[in-house]
């Protein structure tokens, strides 16, 4: 839960801590565009090790120490160069986080020993409640809470994680092509192609949503509740969705967060009208939370146990980090103040629906 605590001050208040050190907009969305093109090196290389040791609570704890020693390397850093080094070792470390983590819970799942709906809204519901707190603790505080907090967080998060089980026997060790094995194959790159087009869309969300409504006259409390609205609509889908899950399969999934991202980014590019804001921000769990569904139940279906990890770890990046990375650095280029930069993040989360078609056949005649 800490890891997903930190994730979620970082996602809604680092730009306004990297603002603070003297940043512009666009310089942040080159160091966060940058610092997440990193994880391309990063996190197929902690799945590699996952895959390789057979275990993924060692490789956890390695990772989550690494990234809390680079949380507190953020309170010295000041300018471009040095905020940029930070965030991208930190970002490097923190690379195996999410993806392995997932990986344990869908295999402890599969062994029936728990639901991962259920555990991933556990998280995402930490998220939450990080990002309703983060508004009132920067508006109280200012933003150097924000790396308190993620050093604070990933530091707690290093005991918790001794108690965690391991899923059933050791897999067996890859071989050293498993990864080339798992680009040849048509489900997973279609799964990659669609979480590159709609998690991508989020790029302009994450790096400047905050600034741009600060910009606009809207307080940090309520940015941080606007934050926390979205993840709530993503702990409903985890916790009440599964028969809609089902019913929709990873197809189904896939198109309903396109159309979903393509009303959300349309209306955040045309308006800052709070009633507005309220009513999309539910739309987060269709445009995240749809998808990411969509994918953990291909990678589960088409990917061999051996190859989980590596197949989390390199779907964390090629088809989401990396994307989002591009996107993210592209929208703080283009940004100017306006929303326009999120009705291109329409466009592109709109290609989707074209993925959609893939997936089904895919699905169909496995």
């Amino acid at each position: 839960m800490p890891i997903y605590v930190a994730a979620g001050f970082s996602t809604a208040f680092l730009p306004v801590w990297l603002t603070v050190r003297g940043l512009t907009p666009a310089d942040i969305g080159e160091v966060l565009g940058l610092a997440t093109l990193c994880r391309l090196l990063a996190v197929p290389a902690w799945g590699w090790i996952a895959d390789g040791v057979g275990r993924r609570r060692p490789v956890l704890l390695a990772s989550t120490a690494l990234t809390a020693f680079f949380s507190a390397a953020y309170l010295p850093a000041a300018g471009f160069a040095p905020l940029l080094l930070v965030t991208a070792l930190q970002g490097m470390a923190a690379a195996a986080l999410m993806p392995l983590t997932d990986t344990l819970a869908l295999a402890l799942a599969g062994d029936g020993r728990l639901d991962y709906g259920r555990v991933r809204a556990v998280g995402s519901f930490a998220f939450m409640a990080a990002t309703a707190a983060a508004g009132s603790l920067v508006a109280g505080f200012g933003a150097r809470i924000v790396p308190l907090a993620l050093t604070l967080c990933y530091a707690l998060a290093i005991p918790l994680l001794w108690p965690v089980p391991e899923a059933g026997p050791p897999p067996r060790a890859p071989r050293a092509t498993g990864g080339l094995r798992l680009l040849s194959s048509r489900p997973f790159l279609l799964t990659m192609a669609a979480s590159a087009l709609i998690q991508s869309a989020h790029g302009a969300y994450y790096g400047l949503a905050t600034l741009h409504w600060r910009a606009h006259g809207i307080s940090d409390v309520t940015i941080g509740l606007l934050w926390s609205e979205g993840v709530l609509a993503e702990i409903m889908l985890f916790v009440f969705g599964r028969r809609l899950a089902d019913r929709l399969g990873p197809a189904g999934l896939t198109a309903c967060a396109a159309l979903a991202g393509m009303l959300r980014w349309s209306v955040l590019g045309l308006s800052t009208a709070l009633p507005a804001l309220l009513a999309v921000q539910m739309l987060h769990g269709a445009t995240y939370g749809m998808q990411h569904l969509s994918a953990m139940r291909m990678l589960s279906h088409f990917v061999p146990p051996e190859r989980a990890a590596m197949a989390q770890t390199v779907h964390a990046t090629l088809g989401v980090a990396v994307p989002t990375g591009l996107v993210t650095w592209a929208a703080g280029a283009v940004y100017d103040g306006s929303g326009r930069v999120f009705l291109l993040m329409a466009l592109l989360g709109a290609g989707g629906l074209l993925v959609a078609p893939g997936l089904r056949a895919a699905t169909a005649h496995s």
